[in-house]
């Protein structure tokens, strides 16, 4: 199966009088027939109007003619404006028949992708996209610097458990590393916003699948960043200060939503 996408659905002005879906509706899924499935039932109790266009690969980073606090998660399968995937979470269940069998040829977006040479907040990158970043900048960025690897063999224990006690704060980090992972950013990339540099590609795909297989699946210990410093004999747990950090984090992404 096939990386999900983000799709921005436009219908015919003339025939869509829903104030909420005059500007369009954003949705993510596998192709077009899977989007347009999903949007067709948004109109339950009527035709879903004719489609004008179809933009594929909708960048964030680019001006939406909506208010961005009114979308949901982009990188969950199903709608996200109107910011209905809030409610579901991720759609899992596949289901085509409710699409239309004609629709326009989609469109691509012409938004460039920066490099290295750019700051943080000006670059358009993964790193704009990815939903709540404000509440999740310890565990994606911070927890990964170099110069904070102590501070990450002590932290990754304590998020681990933090996600398993709280699937709302859980399910944000995951759907973000797998956005990451999907995205499959360069050494520079990553570099960007966490100073940490990775000798090739190879070396940073299988640092973040390790990263995420530590926080959700069964492996006994993540991948470290390159350079960072193992913790004296002394330290062998996280303190209450990391727990109560990853707690606020927790409680802060929360209320993001």
């Amino acid at each position: 199966m096939t990386t999900p996408r983000r799709y921005w659905i436009e219908f015919d002005p003339q025939q869509c009088s829903h104030p909420w879906f005059q500007q369009g509706v954003g949705v993510t899924g596998f192709d077009v027939p899977d989007c347009l499935s999903m949007v067709a039932k948004l109109f339950p109790d009527e035709p879903m109007p004719p489609v004008h266009r179809i933009t594929a690969d909708i960048s964030l980073a680019e001006p939406l003619p909506v208010n961005p606090r009114n979308l949901g998660v982009p990188v969950w399968r199903g709608v996200w404006y109107p910011p209905l995937n809030l409610g579901t979470g991720p759609i899992r269940a596949i289901d085509r028949r409710g699409a239309p069998s004609e629709y326009p040829t989609p469109v691509t977006t012409s938004g460039r992708q920066v490099r290295a040479s750019e700051t943080v907040h000006a670059k358009t990158t993964w790193w704009d996209e990815i939903p709540h970043i404000n509440g999740l900048l310890w565990p994606l960025v911070t927890m990964h610097h170099a110069e904070y690897g102590r501070g990450m063999r002590l932290s990754a224990p304590a998020l681990r458990a933090v996600c398993a006690t709280d699937p709302t704060y859980g399910d944000m980090v995951r759907e973000a590393l797998d956005y990451m992972i999907a995205w499959h950013p360069t050494p520079d990339e990553w570099f960007d916003p966490t100073e940490t540099r990775f000798a090739d590609q190879r070396d940073l795909d299988e640092y973040l699948r390790a990263f995420r297989d530590y926080l959700f699946g069964t492996r006994p210990e993540p991948i470290y960043p390159p350079g960072s410093e193992r913790p004296s004999p002394a330290i062998t747990c996280p303190g209450a200060e990391q727990h109560e950090r990853l707690g606020q984090v927790s409680r802060t992404a929360r209320e993001m939503e």
